[in-house]
Order: C-alpha cells, then structure tokens, then sequence
C-alpha cells in the first residue's frame, strides 16, 4: 500500500512539475525519504497490531490495488471481458493486479492462524480443537486461492486460473453453511449475515448466466467485495470474542477474595480478615 501511495504521490507531482528535470542525487534523497517514512509508519503500525487492524489493512490495501490496476489498464474496455482480464498484460497494470492479490492471500493466511488463536488456546475438548482447526483451514485455503489467482494468470493457465478462483467460492460457501457448528459462540446475526452474502452471489451468477442482465466483471467483484467483507466481519467477530474473554480474565484476577471462616480449637468461628477481629459467634 505505501507503493502504491508514493506513486500515486509522485505521479501527482510529475503532473505537476511538467518539463521539470530531477537529478539522480535529488531522486536519490526523494526515493530514500520515501523508504525512511514508510518504514518508520510500519513500524509504528506493528507495535499496536492486532487483527482487526490487519483485516482492515488488507481491505484497503485490496481496494487500492485493484483501483490502480483499472485506472493503468492498457485496455479501457478490459471490463466486458473479466476481472482477471487486469492481469493478462505485463505492464503496470497487470503486474500491479497480481501483486495485489498474491499479497493479500498471504496476509489472509496470516490472519487465520492469529485470529482464531484465542479460539485454539481455549478449546478444551479434541472436538473443539478441531472446529477450531477446519475454520483456520477454510480460512487459509481462501488465501491460498487468492494468492493463486494472481500467480497463476488466466491467459497462462486457464484452467488452474479457474480451478482456484471458483475455489474460493466453494470454500467461502462451506465456512457459512458450517459457521454456526465451527464457531458455538458465534452470534445469530452474523450467521444470518452470511448466508444474505452467499444469496446475493448467487443472484449474482443467475444474472450473469442463464439470464445475461450482469457480465462477468459484475459478478467477481460482487463474490469479491462479498467474501472479503465477510472475511472482515468475521475476523472483527473472533476479535470480540478475545476482548470478552480478556475481559472476564481481569476480571476474575482482580475481584477481591472474600474473608474465610476458619474453626478455633473450641469450635468458635474466627475469621482470617486482614484487620485481625475475630467473627462473632
């Protein structure tokens, strides 16, 4: 995303400064402040890191790619073709549309693994480590399927292109058809909200075939902003999760023991509190 930014930056100021002529050692200092700055964001960036944070890094990041790669497109109507028609070529656009979505499947298997960490700590059955686990699973499949989509082009490999872009959408299918059962805790409402996203990619498809009202393009970028939202909702919903628990932790360390009643040595209760007097019999 700071690539991205910085050329965005400095494609403005080259608009601006038309026929103006900088030297290597001033491109030099531009290039090695740019660095500098993102490196030191990105530091400040991980230290307060949670995942939550990191989805919503991945959405913007996401948005920001695919915009630059339509916005750079050699083909103005690469749009009636397909989504994956961005990274046929091997300019700018294409190499950007790749990138983006080669990067965004890693950061997705990141997630799975750190996001459903307090759910694998705190299972206490072999069943409930395994819920866990076909949840981390699912959710790393779909970044590996992402990541596939950009490594394997669909002008190159068609078929493997395929394969993994549907793939996800399979996948994607399975996690909210088994939420409920993956995730006990997990709230109605965002059961509910799973299987409304699912609906509408499936209306979707039947627009773009048999009925010919949407393209192609349409409907990935619906299946698209639909999986990945969700995928943010989800993530914000196992984050909850940990503050509650992190919560009731606390809370549990800090309430103050009640005082104890101990039995003298003649049957009379006497309490063991701090200021020393002894319970009334």
């Amino acid at each position: 995303m700071f690539l991205l930014g910085w050329l965005a930056l400095f494609w403005i100021f080259q608009q601006a400064f038309i026929g103006a002529v900088l030297y290597p050692v001033a491109a030099a200092v531009l290039v090695g402040g740019a660095g500098a700055i993102s490196a030191y964001v990105a530091y400040l960036s991980a230290l307060g890191m949670t995942a939550y944070r990191l989805a919503a890094l991945l959405a913007g990041f996401l948005v920001t790619g695919v915009l630059t790669s339509m916005l750079t497109a050699a083909d103005p109507l690469w749009w009636q073709k397909h989504l994956s028609a961005l990274g046929m070529s091997s300019d700018v656009s294409g190499v950007t549309f790749n990138f983006t979505l080669i990067v965004g499947g890693v950061v997705v298997t990141t997630l799975a693994g750190y996001s459903t960490a307090t759910l694998a700590a705190s299972a206490n059955t072999p069943a409930a480590l395994h819920r866990v686990r076909l949840l981390e699973g699912g959710i790393v499949l779909i970044g590996v399927f992402l990541a596939g989509v950009g490594v394997f082009p669909v002008d190159e490999r068609f078929g493997i292109h395929t394969l993994v872009a549907s793939g996800m959408v399979v996948v994607f299918a399975s996690l909210i058809v088994r939420i409920r059962a993956l995730i006990p805790s997990i709230s109605p409402a965002f059961a509910a909200l799973g299987w409304v996203f699912l609906a509408a990619i499936i209306v979707a498809a039947v627009l773009w075939f048999p009925v010919g009202y949407y393209n192609l393009t349409a409907v990935e970028l619906i299946a698209g902003l639909l999986i990945f939202s969700w995928l943010i909702v989800l993530i914000r919903n196992l984050a909850a999760v940990d503050a509650d628990r992190l919560g009731a932790d606390l809370f549990e360390a800090d309430r103050p023991a009640g005082p104890q009643i101990q039995r003298s040595g003649s049957g009379q209760p006497v309490s063991n509190a701090t200021d020393g007097t002894a319970a009334e019999p």
